[in-house]
């Protein structure tokens, strides 16, 4: 026999044993999508049991009333009941109700965090409640395996503990890496946020298996760091790995195709200063025979043909590094 009305159950609310009350708010709970208009009569009934801290059920009496006001279209009611609810309100169920309440409550948090990370000293803490929703939906997200959607609420909510965890997590790091600098550039209205971004992008670029350094090299671009390029090329450029050497020039072709000529110019400059052009090469090797003074260039001790070697080697790369940072930045 099907329920027909709910004002037997409402009736219950008024009984003097919280027990009785706690059985109604049970029923209420599972009625209410139905009798929401008979059950919004008596609204003022559970607010008072929600706020009653001394009722055993005060939550539930919290989630009732949230779904009530839903209903009635009052989300920032709902909202906050839903908050009053505490672990009652269930992120993880498949139902209108809760994604409502989960986008309010993203849009709300989202404001809050904005405001205290932009104005620290003026603005309110941001509320532990709101925090604890949209920490359990991240974390659905994570466990759904829906990185894309947990990075986007992690650069919403300027997360970015979320935002790398949504990466790191992922079983495509390299695709999850592509996807948020895409979106850094294309979405992201903030300078400064932004920028806080893709100096984390570059950190997680360094820090793969095989670091990706094309990708941090236009990350940096974008940072306007032509000191932090300048030092990726020559640490790569000094490398005993040809892969890395070979690396560098790839890079720098790639800096002259997108790179501004005020920032090629800076990175050459820095260039420069980490190896300076030498005045001029020695020549160590000199033919067999005497020297100016009458010498014999192979009376010479082993230690100082041992250190002309050294000097050559060295100037010679110094010579190297300059020679190829000039044709690369000014091919012409």
């Amino acid at each position: 026999m099907s329920l027909t009305s709910a004002a037997g159950i409402i009736s219950l609310l008024d009984e003097p044993m919280p027990e009785l009350k706690v059985f109604a708010l049970k029923k209420l709970d599972n009625i209410v999508d139905e009798f929401w208009p008979e059950i919004s009569e008596s609204i003022e009934k559970i607010e008072m049991l929600h706020e009653d801290r001394g009722f055993p059920e005060n939550k539930l009496a919290g989630m009732v009333a949230s779904k009530v006001f839903y209903h009635l279209g009052s989300f920032e009611d709902a909202l906050t009941y839903a908050l009053g609810a505490g672990d009652l309100f269930d992120v993880n169920a498949r139902n209108e109700y809760t994604e409502t309440i989960i986008a309010k409550c993203i849009d709300f948090y989202i404001a809050q965090r904005v405001e205290f990370i932009e104005n620290p000293k003026d603005a309110k803490p941001v509320d532990d409640r709101l925090e604890g929703i949209v920490n359990r939906m991240i974390q659905r997200c994570l466990d759904d395996n829906q990185y894309r959607q947990a990075l986007g609420i992690a650069l919403e909510t300027r997360r970015m503990d979320i935002f790398e965890t949504s990466i790191m997590k992922s079983d495509d790091v390299r695709g999850m890496l592509a996807y948020a600098y895409n979106v850094t550039m294309s979405l992201l209205q903030n300078r400064g946020f932004r920028n806080q971004v893709l100096r984390c992008l570059v950190g997680l670029y360094r820090d793969l298996g095989v670091p990706d350094y094309v990708n941090m090299c236009q990350c940096l671009i974008f940072l306007e760091d032509p000191l932090a390029v300048a030092e990726m090329l020559d640490k790569l450029t000094r490398s005993s790995i040809e892969a890395n050497n070979l690396m560098a020039y790839q890079i720098a072709f790639d800096l002259y195709e997108s790179a501004t000529q005020e920032f090629l110019g800076n990175v050459l400059q820095a260039l420069k200063d980490t190896a300076p052009i030498p005045t001029a090469l020695p020549s160590t090797f000199k033919p067999q025979g005497t020297t100016a003074g009458g010498t014999d260039a192979a009376a010479k001790s082993d230690d100082e043909k041992a250190k002309l070697l050294s000097d050559e080697s060295s100037d010679d790369k110094e010579g190297e590094h300059y020679i190829w940072s000039m044709v690369l930045f000014n091919p012409s």
